[in-house]
C-alpha cells in the first residue's frame, strides 16, 4: 500500500487562523493520547525527582545500570513488535497467535538474560550477585511483552482511549510501587521490586483489557506455525532495526560507568530523563499517525502536519528547555544535579531533530521500506561508537551527549533523503 503524502504543495505561512484550526483538529483527535502522555511525563519526572532525592546520585546510577541488561535483551528481541503485530492483524490474523508469539519471545529473552548474568560481565551492569529479586524482575518482563500485541490491536481498531488508559494506569502503578517501597527503605532492591510490580501489572492488564477479543479456542498449532512463517520476514527486519539502535540508547550509560563512576552515570541519566518528555510527545502521535496511514494512506497530508504542527511544536519545546531548564533541574533534582544542564541542552538538539522527523519511519514501514530505517540506524550506531571512543574519555557525560545527538541527527537526515527520493515523487 502506498502511503505517499507530499504530493500536495503547501505554501509557507505564519501561524494563521487556518493553521490554528489545523492544530485544534489534530489535538482534538489525539486529546486522549495527549492527556495520557502528559500524565506519563509528569508522573515519570516526579518519580525521577523523588527517586534521586531518596536514593542519591550513586544509587540512582546503580539502578540505572541494573535495568539496562534486561532492557537491552528484551528490546532486542521484542521492541516495536507491535509493528509486526499490527501488519499481521490487518491481514486478519487472530490476536491469540500474537500473544503466544509474545510469550515465546519473552521466554527466550529471559533465558538469555540469565545466561549473560552468570558471566563475569554482570559487574558492568551494577550486579554483583544474581539474587532472587533480580531473577524475578527479569521474569516479570515476560509479562510486559504482552503489551505490544495489545497496543497493536488498539491502534488497528482506532481505540486510542483504551490505549491511553493502559499506559497511564501502568505508569501510575509503577510510580506508587517504587516510591512507597523506597520510602520504606531506600535500597536498590526495593527499587527493582517496584519495577517488577510495574512489568507484571502492565502485561496482565494489557491482556485483561482485550479479554473479549482473545479467543483461545481458535488456537491451533499448525496455524500458529503458519503465523510464525508469515511474520518472520518482517519480524527479522524489525529485530535488526532494533538491535542496531540499541547501542546508543543503552550502552551510553555503560560507557560512562567504564570511563567514570556511578555518580557520572546518575548525572547523565538524570539529564536524559529530563529530555525524555520529547519521546512522550512522539508517543502521542505515533499511534495516531499509524492509524491515519492505515486508514487514509496517500491522501494523508504529511506536509501540512510538518509545517503547521511540528515546526511550532519543536520551537516551543526548545524555548521551554533553554529558558526554564535550570529551574526544572533545581525543582526536580537537587544541588548535586545542577551540572546536568549542559548535557541536557546537548541532548535537546538531537531529540528536537528526531521530533521533527519521527514520521519518516512510519512511511518507510507502511511502504515496506523499513530496511532503510535499519540502514539509518547502522549509521546512527556506528557514528555513536566512533565519536564516543574519542569524545567520552575527554568530556565524560557531555561527550556521550554530543555523540548521541550528532548520531541521531545524521540518521534522520539519511532517512529524510530516502523519503524524498523514494516516496515524495
Amino acid at each position: 500500500m502506498a502511503c505517499r503524502g507530499s504530493g500536495v504543495q503547501i505554501p509557507s505561512a505564519p501561524l494563521t487562523k487556518m493553521n490554528t484550526s489545523f492544530i485544534k483538529e489534530i489535538l482534538n483527535q489525539t486529546k486522549e493520547l495527549a492527556f495520557s502522555q502528559f500524565f506519563v511525563a509528569f508522573v515519570s519526572l516526579l518519580q525521577v525527582s523523588l527517586v534521586v532525592k531518596i536514593l542519591g546520585v550513586e544509587k540512582y546510577g546503580i539502578v540505572t545500570l541494573m535495568v539496562t541488561l534486561p532492557s537491552l535483551i528484551f528490546r532486542a528481541f521484542h521492541g516495536k513488535n507491535s509493528d509486526v503485530t499490527l501488519l499481521s492483524l490487518r491481514r486478519g490474523t487472530a490476536l491469540v497467535y500474537s500473544y503466544f508469539f509474545d510469550l515465546v519471545i519473552g521466554i527466550i529473552s529471559f533465558s538469555i538474560c540469565i545466561i549473560m548474568l552468570n558471566l563475569p560481565l554482570k559487574s558492568y551492569f551494577g550486579i554483583d550477585n544474581l539474587d532472587a529479586y533480580i531473577i524475578i524482575f527479569i521474569a516479570s518482563r515476560i509479562f510486559q511483552t504482552f503489551s505490544e500485541s495489545s497496543k497493536a490491536w488498539l491502534i488497528k481498531e482506532g481505540n486510542l482511549r483504551k490505549f491511553s488508559i493502559l499506559d497511564s494506569l501502568s505508569v501510575g502503578v509503577r510510580f506508587l510501587a517504587i516510591i512507597i517501597l523506597i520510602s520504606i527503605s531506600a535500597t536498590v532492591e526495593n527499587y527493582i521490586i517496584g519495577q517488577t510490580i510495574y512489568s507484571i501489572f502492565y502485561g496482565v492488564s494489557s491482556i485483561f483489557i482485550l479479554r473479549k477479543n482473545v479467543q483461545i479456542s481458535l488456537f491451533n498449532w499448525d496455524d500458529f506455525k503458519n503465523f510464525l512463517k508469515s511474520v518472520f520476514p518482517l519480524y527479522k527486519d524489525i529485530r535488526l532495526n532494533q538491535i542496531i539502535g540499541l547501542l546508543p540508547q543503552h550502552f551510553d550509560v555503560i560507557i560512562i560507568s567504564i570511563v567514570s563512576d556511578y555518580s557520572a552515570v546518575g548525572i547523565y541519566r538524570f539529564a536524559k530523563r529530563l529530555i525524555e518528555p520529547v519521546n512522550y510527545i512522539i508517543a502521542i502521535f505515533n499511534p495516531w499517525l499509524q492509524n491515519k496511514l492505515s486508514q487514509e494512506g496517500e491522501t494523508f497530508k504529511i506536509q501540512s502536519f510538518f509545517r503547521k504542527f511540528l515546526l511550532p511544536l519543536v520551537a516551543t519545546v526548545i524555548l521551554f528547555y533553554v529558558s526554564l531548564g535550570k529551574t526544572v533541574i533545581e525543582l526536580i533534582g537537587s544541588e548535586d544535579f545542577t551540572i546536568a544542564y549542559e548535557p541536557m541542552l546537548i541532548l535537546l538538539s538531537g531529540y528536537s531533530f528526531y521530533l521533527l522527523t519521527f514520521w519518516i519511519r512510519q512511511y518507510l514501514l507502511f511502504n515496506k521500506l523499513i530496511k532503510f530505517h535499519t540502514y539509518g540506524r547502522i549509521l546512527y550506531s556506528s557514528t555513536f561508537i566512533v565519536l564516543s571512543l574519542f569524545i567520552a574519555p575527554i568530556y565524560g557525560y557531555s561527550g556521550i551527549a554530543i555523540s548521541l545527538s550528532i548520531s541521531m541527527i545524521l540518521q534522520k537526515i539519511f532517512e529524510y533523503f530516502i523519503y524524498k527520493t523514494k516516496l515524495s515523487q
